[in-house]
């Protein structure tokens, strides 16, 4: 996005301030991004990294986006018909400790954001499954160490419910990765009883089932993913996604 054509990236360097120390200890990829958008905050026209001809066209560009960390919302602002939005209420937070163990402490200042849309992007928080599965309450995950649960030999977690309701697609992924891995190892190690066999989902399915309750299929899912590639066809997008579950279930003959 720094090199997004038309655009230029409006980041403020206070907010970076103290970031370069949190993200010592922080995962590879987490660290280079961040380092990314530091240099971008912190560097100044005509440096090295960005040519006086960029910086020009940059300067001139129609559209510009932004980035403000260190700030946690505490309230959605109407308009005074209180049928908009108008903007939002943020608290400013400072970085205490480092890496994954860093957390956002309020500062006691507050600062106002004017917008039209608010978009709520802050994932969930997970649940218990069952008291013999160990819960940490406090964080919303299950006590883990690479996947493996601690104290549970041969049960394993990944998503969320391992790490907490942070990252991207791409994050997730290499997080089950990493589960993944640890159930070869384990594998390998003999560490699991695979001596018998176990019925998988086909044990699943039979308790659903006996509830009244009808999984979604993969042949299921690919009826909907059919759908919204047909709808969005016809409005000259990709797809046009079906929010909502009942209608899901209706197309797949549920």
């Amino acid at each position: 996005m720094i090199n997004l054509p038309g655009a230029r990236p409006v980041l403020n360097a206070a907010d970076f301030t103290g970031l370069e120390n949190a993200i010592k200890d922080a995962p590879r990829p987490r660290k280079r991004l961040t380092e990314l958008m530091i240099k971008t905050a912190l560097e100044k026209p005509g440096e090295k990294m960005m040519e006086a001809q960029a910086a020009a066209a940059q300067a001139a560009a129609p559209r510009e986006w932004g980035l403000k960390f260190q700030r946690s919302p505490q309230e959605v602002l109407p308009t005074a018909d209180g049928r908009w939005a108008r903007g939002i209420r943020m608290a400013l937070t400072r970085l205490e400790g480092l890496g994954d163990s860093a957390k956002a402490v309020p500062t006691g200042d507050m600062e106002e954001l004017e917008c039209g849309l608010v978009l709520s992007s802050i994932g969930y928080r997970s649940l218990p499954l069952d008291p013999a599965v160990p819960f940490d309450t406090q964080r919303g995950v299950i006590p883990n160490s690479s996947g493996r649960v601690e104290g549970v030999p041969g049960l394993y977690c990944s998503g969320w419910v391992k790490r907490g309701p942070t990252g991207v697609i791409i994050t997730t992924m290499n997080d089950s990765f990493d589960t993944a891995q640890s159930v070869l190892e384990d594998l390998q190690l003999g560490v699991l009883d695979v001596s018998t066999s176990r019925e998988g989902f086909g044990a699943v399915e039979s308790i659903l089932h006996s509830r009244g309750v009808r999984p979604v299929s993969f042949s299921d899912w690919e009826k909907i993913d059919a759908a919204e590639v047909a709808r969005g066809k016809a409005a000259g997008k990709p797809r046009e996604k079906i929010v909502d579950p009942q209608e899901m279930l209706r197309l797949i003959g549920h």
